[in-house]
């Protein structure tokens, strides 16, 4: 299963079908929510897949009122500071909270109000919504007529990100933020976890499409999201012709969780060649692609460790040392994204990888609130994979409850914390 697995991602990332998405028709999520297709109140036990997938979109997952979100008295607050009359008709608002397809490509059902509905994510329906129902026809055929192949890690990462963090064409700079908008922040797989899934990865889903486990979905989507943040950092937003380049590309809390009475700044292991005043670039990401490294690939950890440290401190040599920092880093996570799809990990090497991101924890490494944010995200996904999140559920409550609010984070109570889970973790290795 394990080789069938593997062969299955390989011919995926290989297949040039799945590089862009199919330029049909978007048929609207009234195509889909019939009782007879999607729309299921229940479970299917006689198809491959569960026919309720509408039920689950609508009823669980925020991206069915993405839209709606538009209409709410925040959002026309945000958008008045933007010199934005309507947010719910405004091109910057809806590209990434609806289906935001060019007028032509819409069929007759098609409604911007269904939010981030069926084709969002799967690719216009107007050449596979046919022949996708066929017993007969493959997962690559179906690819192939058009279908966004959702199920390939890289394919899903790349969408997902496109609006969680953002591309050269829409992106929540700091404008956007500074008028209200919630700071941006991804992990692919808690995000898929609270979305929740409209799947089951059961062997009839194994034979047709590659699976991962969380922890391989949570490497990966660290990998792609560095690898994303990279190629910003070499774009036009980092222009600092103007009085600053675009903020949103540095680390938030480096300002907005000083304070002036406060002198606790202190260098981390990544940050060893910053100096302080300093604003580094947002480096969660690359934080967790460091750690990744030291369990995939070893010897190109000290490389990814110094590359790292090199362009967190490019800040002050202006955009030619950030861009020069960033494309130096950018081929080794390149490499690292590359392979961890085909990655199998081990419990080994689970363990491992969550004593590293416990102790350096403890050690004040995710000091700021956005290392906080993954590093509890990371911790729990592995004690999933291990079997162990039941055992330590009180522990990871207490560490999602410190990281819920970004005004109220403290790093002392944070770093408690993880002191306690791994005094927890060491009782139960010892006995």
């Amino acid at each position: 299963m394990v080789r069938q697995a593997t062969l299955i991602v390989m011919a995926l990332l290989a297949a040039p079908l799945l590089l862009a998405q199919s330029n049909g028709k978007h048929l609207g999520v009234a195509s889909c929510s019939s009782s007879v297709c999607h729309g299921s109140v229940s479970p299917s036990k006689t198809y491959d897949v569960l026919l309720n997938e509408y039920v689950t979109w609508s009823h669980e997952d925020a991206h069915s009122k993405a839209y709606t979100v538009l209409n709410s008295p925040r959002s026309r607050s945000i958008a008045a500071r933007l010199g934005l009359a309507n947010p719910a008709a405004a091109k910057l608002c809806l590209d990434c909270h609806t289906d935001n397809v060019a007028p032509e490509r819409r069929g007759p059902k098609f409604s911007l109000s269904d939010g981030v509905g069926c084709e969002a994510c799967h690719g216009g329906a107007e050449r596979w919504i046919t022949t996708h129902t066929s017993r007969r026809a493959t997962y690559r055929e179906n690819v192939a007529q058009g279908m966004y192949p959702t199920a390939n890690l890289h394919e899903r990462s790349t969408m997902c990100l496109s609006c969680h963090y953002g591309t050269a064409d829409k992106f929540a700079t700091h404008r956007i933020m500074a008028a209200g908008h919630p700071r941006l922040s991804f992990e692919l797989d808690t995000f898929q976890a609270i979305e929740p899934a409209h799947y089951k990865v059961d062997a009839d889903y194994q034979r047709r499409k590659p699976s991962y486990s969380r922890t391989q979905t949570w490497a990966y989507g660290q990998l792609a999201a560095a690898f994303t943040e990279l190629e910003a950092l070499q774009g036009s937003r980092i222009d600092n012709s103007a009085t600053f380049p675009e903020l949103a590309l540095f680390n938030c809390y480096a300002c907005h969780m000083s304070s002036m009475r406060r002198y606790d700044w202190s260098h981390r292991l990544l940050t060893l060649a910053v100096e302080p005043g300093s604003v580094p670039v947002n480096d969660g990401h690359f934080r967790m692609a460091w750690l990744i490294a030291r369990r995939i690939d070893p010897a190109s950890a000290p490389s990814v460790l110094k590359l790292t440290q090199a362009l967190l401190a490019a800040g002050p040599g202006g955009r030619g040392q950030i861009v020069a920092r960033a494309r130096d880093l950018e081929v080794l996570v390149g490499k690292l994204r590359d392979r961890v799809a085909t990655f199998q990990w081990s419990r080994t090497d689970q363990q491992q990888l969550l004593n590293m991101l416990v102790s350096l924890g403890v050690e004040g490494e995710f000091h700021d609130y956005i290392g906080a944010e993954q590093a509890v995200m990371a911790i729990d996904g592995l004690l999933i994979d291990l079997g162990r999140s039941g055992q330590y559920r009180g522990w990871l409550d207490g560490l999602y409850k410190l990281v819920r609010n970004d005004e109220a984070y403290t790093p002392e109570r944070f770093i408690s914390a993880l002191r306690e889970l791994q005094s927890a973790l060491d009782r139960a290795a010892s006995s």
